[in-house]
């Protein structure tokens, strides 16, 4: 089973590549380093970076210098100010090559505050027409031109395999800063508030069969109730228009990361589909860890068989802090999704990691699922002393004898 790394181009300037190589490969273990090829906006705890401690992400940036003729006009995302001029990507892509490691470039697609300021036309417009900055919606032909330019100018690289980060649509939670909500919201009516009804997606909807202008009406009408202090699900005969909207959303999905595999295999380069689902139970807070394959995966416009079956590989986030539901997890996308590649990402880090035996048992169960790899986040976040954790997890000499995966 093959292993990779989570980095931030501010590691690779902060404490120089040959040091990073050296931690991830050598002390780790690690064989794969996943650069950010792209980020977003946040703020982030460094616990080893020499330059900073807490440390405000730049947003929707690049550590690699784009090529803008490739894209729409104004859409190119421009090169991080922390670069300082210089071209991380290549810088990691030159060394890595030196020492025989491979390099995955991890992109971010729909999560972008910078394009939706500048083309508000570009983000999602919900049931009232509100536009949801920080989300771009995956229905817009812009936005689809920019997500192709995008993949085609960081497959120039020496790279082997493109991780696609939010090549999907984002819930109605983890957006912009200072996200809040005083009342209580269902989860289904926060799910409803986070779908997009800009003209693309209400195009693609009507071709599914739902009179749009019909849904529309009652379903802001439903949202008010609920915001007035009505509680309940919503009425059958709407849930039942929501369930074919979402068809149009997963067939969205689908065909977009078929063509954004295609740009990439153009290329040489593999396409990996990041699902965020098993992120998600934190925010869709009425959604089970069993059912993020499911219920989560579907509220984001993924058919986890489908997008797998367009891409070349299918990473799925498990953050939970228990082994046994990473076990049951793991089990489930592997016996959901077949013969195809498919890794796993971990998180060696609170709140899913008290201890080393604790992540020895969830690398554990990613090989008893037959995960072709399994994905740590995130170098720069966690002590260096993780670094031991994750040598130990890969090399099978920690097991925890009271949480060991079900066989």
């Amino acid at each position: 089973m093959k292993s990779s790394m989570f980095v931030f181009g501010t590691d690779i300037v902060g404490e120089g590549v040959e040091t990073v190589l050296d931690n991830i490969t050598s002390r780790a273990g690690v064989d794969t380093i996943s650069l950010s090829a792209t980020y977003h906006n946040a703020r982030d705890v460094f616990p080893h970076n020499p330059r900073y401690r807490v440390y405000r992400h730049e947003g929707d940036i690049a550590w690699f210098k784009p090529s803008e003729k490739l894209y729409p006009e104004g859409m190119a995302p421009p090169l991080a100010q922390d670069a300082e001029g210089v071209d991380v990507l290549r810088l990691v892509t030159d060394a890595a090559g030196r020492r025989g490691a491979d390099v995955k470039a991890w992109t971010i697609y729909s999560h972008n505050s910078r394009l939706t300021a500048a083309a508000p036309d570009t983000s999602v417009r919900n049931v009232f027409g509100d536009r949801m900055r920080g989300d771009l919606c995956p229905s817009n032909p812009l936005v689809q031109d920019h997500f192709a330019a995008l993949t085609a100018d960081i497959c120039r690289y020496p790279i082997s395999t493109l991780l696609a980060e939010c090549l999907h649509y984002r819930p109605f939670e983890h957006g912009e800063h200072h996200e809040r909500y005083l009342i209580d919201i269902p989860g289904h009516v926060r799910s409803a508030l986070g779908l997009c009804f800009c003209d693309s997606c209400a195009a693609g909807a009507a071709l599914h069969g739902v009179d749009v202008p019909s849904l529309t009406t009652a379903l802001r009408h439903a949202i008010d109730v609920a915001l007035a202090g009505g509680t309940g699900a919503f009425e059958a005969s709407l849930a039942e228009d929501l369930d074919r909207y979402a068809d149009s959303r997963v067939a969205t999905i689908t065909a977009l990361t078929t063509d954004i595999t295609s740009v990439a295999r153009e290329n040489g380069v593999r396409l990996s589909f990041i699902d965020h689902s098993g992120a998600m139970v934190h925010v869709m807070t009425d959604v089970t860890a069993e059912e993020a394959a499911s219920k989560a995966a579907r509220r984001l416009g993924i058919d986890p068989r489908a997008a797998a079956g367009a891409a070349d590989e299918y990473l799925a986030l498990i953050y939970t802090d228990d082994p046994e539901q990473a076990d049951i997890l793991m089990r489930g996308y592997r016996a959901l999704l077949g013969d195809v590649p498919i890794s796993f990402g971990i998180r060696p880090l609170q709140p899913d990691c008290s201890d080393g035996d604790n992540l020895a048992a969830k690398v554990s169960a990613a090989r008893a699922a037959g995960a072709d790899r399994v994905d740590f986040y995130h170098y720069a976040m966690m002590p260096l002393e993780r670094l031991d954790w994750i040598a130990r997890a890969l090399d099978g000499t920690k097991r925890s004898p009271s949480r060991s995966p079900t066989v």
